[in-house]
């Protein structure tokens, strides 16, 4: 008896030793392929468990190989720069805040059009600046402005109504029709002399909110018309909802070597469109940022290595926050923003 109860043991334990030691060495993009299911921590293909944050079931939550350091997140870098391109938005007035800010950027021009095809009109802004000394071009998207302007972002979504993105997907149909109304009221031509005027520099494309998913339609046509290479750009949003679908996720993440999506802690807008089923879900494109703390100075953050699925801050399941949306490395974005970025500022 003692001999088949050891028997029976090694008949079912072999196989699980042996399969996972055979697959280590695969690579995740093949394992997915295959309907299987990859273990990021375990760099394993179809174990017979692996922690929910860790699992992947898409090419897109595949890990990325190791970046170029010229292209990794840098907090610093993003408190001290990116932080006020993404608040001058806010102010009809942007140079105010770089005056303030960071006075070597200069405005190029406003765009300030009703993005809608609807009565009753509801508005978008945005803005262009050069910065001579970094050599750095700025184009930043500013967020939902009024309650009707979140109504009819959220109609659209429940007709489930998108727009395909030259061979590259479909993006929601409320952003992309938005960046259209700025993109013909004068952008397109100010990028393009910028770009003429500017042929070596960077472009930093920003938003928050609304107009953090505004700044990826927009970084992402501007590469798909091949204005900008991708390498020159840097995208950062914060507070992103989902902007695109699986396929326009995908193309992206293989595109862009520089975007991040920076969220605070329990935002609850990075979480929404929410994913209903096939037909409806939309998917977020690499890399989430996630400080899952007040985001003071010297705050912790993860880097997490994933596009859309169970990780860093969807692991709070439905604890999340409208407050956490509009307070950005200590400062609330519009409010901060719009009163020109002054040094002082009392929550």
């Amino acid at each position: 008896m003692k001999i088949l109860f050891i028997s029976v043991i090694l008949y079912f334990a072999e196989p699980v030793s042996t399969g996972v030691i055979a697959k280590t060495d695969e690579n995740c993009l093949n394992c997915v392929s295959r309907g299987k299911e990859w273990c990021s921590s375990m760099k394993s293909c179809d174990v017979l468990w692996c922690p929910s944050e860790h699992s992947v079931f898409n090419k897109i939550n595949c890990p990325q190989e190791e970046r170029d350091s010229k292209y990794e997140y840098n907090d610093e870098f993003v408190r001290k720069k990116m932080l006020i391109t993404t608040a001058a938005v806010n102010s009809n007035q942007p140079q105010t805040c770089f005056d303030n800010q960071m006075p070597t950027m200069k405005v190029y021009n406003t765009y300030d059009v009703n993005c809608s095809s609807l009565p009753p009109a509801v508005p978008c802004f945005a803005y262009t600046a050069v910065d001579s000394t970094q050599k750095v071009i700025a184009l930043s998207f500013r967020g939902t402005q009024n309650s009707m302007q979140l109504a009819e972002e959220l109609i659209t979504y429940f007709y489930n109504s998108q727009r395909k993105f030259s061979t590259h997907g479909n993006i929601f149909s409320f952003f992309y029709d938005a960046f259209f109304f700025l993109w013909d009221s004068g952008l397109h031509s100010d990028i393009v002399e910028l770009r003429k005027l500017y042929p070596d520099y960077e472009l930093w494309i920003n938003g928050h909110s609304l107009g953090g998913a505004l700044a990826s339609v927009a970084a992402s046509y501007l590469v798909d018309q091949k204005i900008f290479k991708p390498e020159t750009i840097k995208l950062v949003t914060m507070g992103q909802p989902r902007t695109g679908d699986y396929d326009y996720a995908l193309w992206h993440d293989q595109t862009f070597p520089y975007s991040f999506r920076i969220v605070h802690n329990r935002d609850i807008v990075p979480h929404v469109p929410p994913q209903l089923g096939p037909g409806y879900s939309l998917y977020h494109h690499r890399t989430e940022i996630w400080y899952p703390n007040d985001m003071e100075m010297n705050s912790e953050f993860e880097k997490c290595e994933s596009a859309d699925g169970y990780y860093c801050s969807a692991t709070l399941d439905f604890n999340l926050s409208y407050g956490d949306h509009g307070l950005y490395f200590v400062k609330e974005m519009p409010a901060w923003g719009g009163a020109g970025c002054p040094t002082l500022w009392l929550k």
